[in-house]
């Protein structure tokens, strides 16, 4: 959007609204006092447009949240990352008439008793997290305890850009102190 819809210049406006024959140095300055509120509110309206416009270039993409969760919290570092929550990776296993048609050097077979290394079956529960994503924080090497972000704040972010049907969870990741 042109940025040149937005720039008013208010003093300058008060006086073109002004008859000719009252544009006196004291009433211009009057004017200056009356409209001083305006400005503040004017000020303060593209501040928030700044924030807004900022917030609708991002969206719930990992990289995207990762990318302005870093932006707000640690803007310096960059240490706020965001993981996938499986705790395993899931093994197909083919039922006996499923590999009939298989070759034996298909990447596809695998044997569950052999030379290879061995394969690990889960339980559904086993593979999968009740949570979604995983957003490791930074904490001092020092003090585990203290995060070196708002946690409140950052939920709030997180909150706002998620998906709503997406569940996370916070973990901390120490940092040591760097000179």
């Amino acid at each position: 959007m042109d940025d040149k819809l937005f720039n008013i210049n208010f003093k300058r406006l008060a006086s073109w609204w002004l008859f000719t024959f009252w544009r006196t140095k004291s009433v211009l300055n009057l004017m200056s006092v009356l409209i001083f509120y305006i400005e503040e509110l004017y000020i303060e309206f593209g501040r928030e447009r700044k924030d807004n416009l900022r917030k609708m270039k991002y969206n719930y993409q990992k990289f995207s949240l990762q990318s302005i969760l870093n932006y707000n919290h640690d803007r310096a570092k960059n240490r706020i990352r965001i993981i996938k929550a499986s705790l395993h990776d899931g093994v197909y296993v083919y039922t006996e008439g499923e590999t009939n048609n298989l070759s034996v050097n298909d990447p596809k077979r695998k044997w569950l008793f052999g030379n290879e290394r061995p394969i690990y079956l889960w339980t559904e529960a086993e593979l999968y997290s009740e949570y979604d994503f995983i957003v490791q924080i930074p904490v001092n090497a020092n003090a585990p305890d203290v995060p070196l972000v708002n946690i409140d704040q950052l939920k709030a972010d997180i909150d706002f850009y998620k998906l709503p049907s997406k569940r996370y969870q916070i973990q901390t990741k120490e940092y040591p102190n760097e000179i």
